[in-house]
């Protein structure tokens, strides 16, 4: 029987079975809900009918909301009503899991009766990460399954969790080869839709059922829970106001009748819903989407099934695991067998310390470690399809490679560079085949971190970006195309915000007041800080092997003295903080070789406040993320954002740098920009034509 263009209604066995069919991910847009809604009717006055399952066709079970809708005045019947109603059916209705039960589709399983899953299914309640709250009973309902300590970390968190982990929560976990007996030609989830759960719900038709709002809350919690969470959150979510509402949320279900808890939790979800922070949330996200799938396919179609990465250093090797981790067969290449070994051996330490962190099977290691191998010979790389050098940041050592490389791969073999610097377009001219080039930067650690720069040069084929790109994709990662320029789009912009947190060392603040403003603010972490994690001679290097960006002599000047004291950072146990035994200190010694220079310089020393810190590194990004998009190196404010919340520790909540220009007013941003542009007198100041449209 079809409810609508998306759901229907079948009789199996005396079980009414409604059936969502919205791919690709069975989204809980309108028709679906308004189907769900007239199922339970029909199934609840059909005296044929003793039990009710939902089930969805396809790879998943209901994903969550749909995003077509996003923005979009809501249509009855809304969320909450349908999930009322399942709650209140006379007939007891069984979820029917499989595939990434999420947001809605999660809270929609939670007001059912019943749970069944397939081995391997996994739920979540995401919405923080958008700054929301679960707004139609998760909040309420989760605790009374799984208690109030996994609740808390499940919704303030947002991450997925395997339904294996939460024996309360299901009440018939269907194994794989259960799911396929009797050679049935349904896929695994037609088949526990169609066989297990029917025969699940026919058996417990007549059960006495206890309604999800009236169960208790499972399990024991300390009196102080809540408020030990509560600061916990303040410090990993800095400023966000999500995380804080949920414990709210839950902590109402812990106090008040149902009904009482469940209008709070609406009138928090409405109020994260309409906050400048969700607002920005919900940006970043449809930004991600538009920057990871805005580049057009090539017809050319192009499929990369092995890959060569050259280079076995910490980047080489963390690259080369986010290839094995993707299925893709990598070769790891280095100047001699001893190295070679080498780095094979400090992939096998990372696998191994994931395996025993819990992070994968024993049968993933070694499935992964079996598709990497190494050499020392360029002549064993004539058949890869994609080789990604992870060398030393040197430009005659990459002509050098792409020469070789050039000499014995295969015409229609790709070839990245991992540089963060270096011009993509000198480093094609070593080979024949310039539109094979391209760049393809990671961010360290490889194997963790998403953002990949897809660098297209002035040669790159279409064919070679559109399959970097899909590359990139299946890796899991989130990839950005931007053209060629000093850094590229991220570390330009990078370079803007250290040299202002470099100017303002100069003008007398210290590194801790200067890494705690921006920690504040919402940062993950300091750039002094982070400066001091990656070496500071890192960049030094690649300020002379390209030509400067500006001709001033305060330009990066408190780093450049950093070096030229042997201070690189945590690897020499001293750069612009102290370490000892892995302890960050204040050290004098950093401020007082800062300040010689700029006395040198005729630089006066001056109290700073946090926001004016704040301002200024916040104001120099937006400046040279604008002059990217005058230069085209960037192809728009969406892919910049992109870049700088997966790849620099930028809070979310602010939705990235151009975002927060807009969203400030982008009066109010030129003219923060003009003032300093008075007041410095550097031509870094300059304000950007772009920044009226960006």
């Amino acid at each position: 029987m079809l409810l609508s263009d998306t759901v229907n209604l079948v009789i199996e066995n005396g079980v009414g079975v409604i059936w969502v069919n919205n791919p690709p991910v069975n989204a809980l847009s309108h028709s679906v809900r308004a189907g769900i809604l007239a199922g339970l009717e029909q199934a609840n006055t059909n005296s044929d009918i003793s039990a009710i399952v939902i089930g969805c066709d396809g790879n998943t079970f209901i994903a969550g909301a749909d995003i077509k809708e996003f923005g979009e005045a809501p249509k009855e019947p809304h969320l909450p009503d349908v999930l009322h109603a399942i709650r209140n059916s006379a007939k007891p209705v069984t979820a029917a899991l499989h595939g990434t039960v999420l947001g809605g589709g999660f809270e929609l399983a939670l007001s059912c009766h019943y749970r069944v899953a397939i081995t391997g299914t996994k739920v979540g309640l995401p919405e923080v990460k958008l700054g929301l709250i679960p707004g139609a009973s998760g909040t309420q309902l989760l605790p009374r399954y799984v208690g109030v300590e996994t609740a808390l970390s499940m919704i303030t968190s947002g991450k997925m969790v395997s339904t294996a982990s939460l024996p309360d929560l299901i009440d018939m976990q269907v194994d794989d080869d259960r799911a396929g007996q009797n050679n049935s030609p349904f896929p695994e989830h037609e088949h526990l839709v169609n066989h297990a759960s029917i025969i699940f719900a026919k058996r417990t038709a007549n059960d006495a059922f206890v309604p999800p709002d009236k169960r208790d809350i499972s399990g024991s919690f300390d009196e102080d829970t809540f408020d030990s969470w509560r600061k916990k959150l303040a410090k990993k979510a800095k400023g966000q106001l999500a995380p804080q509402s949920a414990i709210d949320a839950i902590e109402a279900a812990t106090q008040l009748p149902f009904n009482e808890a469940l209008a709070l939790e609406r009138t928090l979800f409405v109020a994260c819903r309409d906050s400048e922070q969700s607002r920005a949330m919900r940006y970043a996200f449809f930004a991600e989407k538009h920057a990871a799938s805005g580049y057009a396919k090539s017809t050319c179609d192009v499929h990369i099934r092995s890959v060569a990465v050259i280079g076995a250093g910490t980047m080489g090797t963390g690259i080369a695991i986010a290839f094995a981790n993707s299925g893709y067969s990598v070769t790891l290449v280095e100047n001699s067998e001893e190295m070679c070994v080498s780095g094979l051996e400090r992939i096998r330490h990372q696998y191994q310390k994931m395996h025993d962190q819990g992070r994968m099977s024993e049968a993933q290691k070694d499935q992964a470690l079996s598709l990497i191998s190494g050499t020392s010979d360029y002549g064993n790389l004539a058949d890869i399809d994609l080789v990604v050098e992870a060398a030393f940041e040197k430009m005659s050592v990459k002509k050098m490679i792409f020469s070789s490389l050039d000499a014995v791969c295969k015409p229609s073999a790709i070839f990245a560079t991992n540089t963060s610097y270096l011009d993509i377009d000198e480093i094609a001219t070593s080979t024949t085949r310039p539109e094979q080039v391209i760049g393809m930067h990671f961010f360290s650690p490889a194997n963790v971190m998403k953002l990949v720069e897809v660098v297209k040069a002035r040669s790159t084929s279409e064919q070679a970006v559109s399959a970097v790109m899909q590359t990139a994709k299946r890796m899991g990662k989130v990839p950005v195309c931007v053209g060629v320029g000093f850094g590229f789009v991220g570390n330009r912009m990078y370079a803007a915000y250290g040299r202002e947190a470099n100017m303002l060392l100069l003008e007398g603040a210290s590194p801790e007041q200067i890494d705690s403003a921006m920690e504040s603010w919402g940062m993950a972490m300091g750039p002094l800080a982070v400066n001091d994690m990656s070496g500071i001679d890192i960049a030094y290097k690649a300020r002379r092997e390209y030509p400067p960006i500006y001709d001033d002599p305060a330009y990066f000047l408190a780093a450049d003295t950093m070096v030229e004291h042997g201070r690189l950072g945590r690897k020499t146990g001293v750069g612009f903080y102290r370490y000892e035994n892995g302890k960050k200190t204040n050290d004098p010694t950093a401020m007082a070789l800062i300040a010689i220079e700029a006395e040198r310089l005729g630089i006066e020393a001056r109290k700073v406040s946090d926001e004016q810190i704040q301002n200024r590194l916040v104001l120099a990004l937006v400046n040279e993320g604008a002059n990217l998009l005058e230069k085209g190196i960037a192809r728009n404010s969406e892919d910049i954002d992109t870049i700088w919340l997966n790849g620099y520790g930028f809070p979310r909540f602010r939705g990235g740098p151009m975002y927060y220009a807009k969203a400030s007013g982008i009066n109010n941003t030129i003219e923060g920009i003009k003032y300093l542009y008075r007041e410095t007198n550097k031509n870094w100041w300059l304000p950007s034509e772009k920044l009226e449209t960006i």
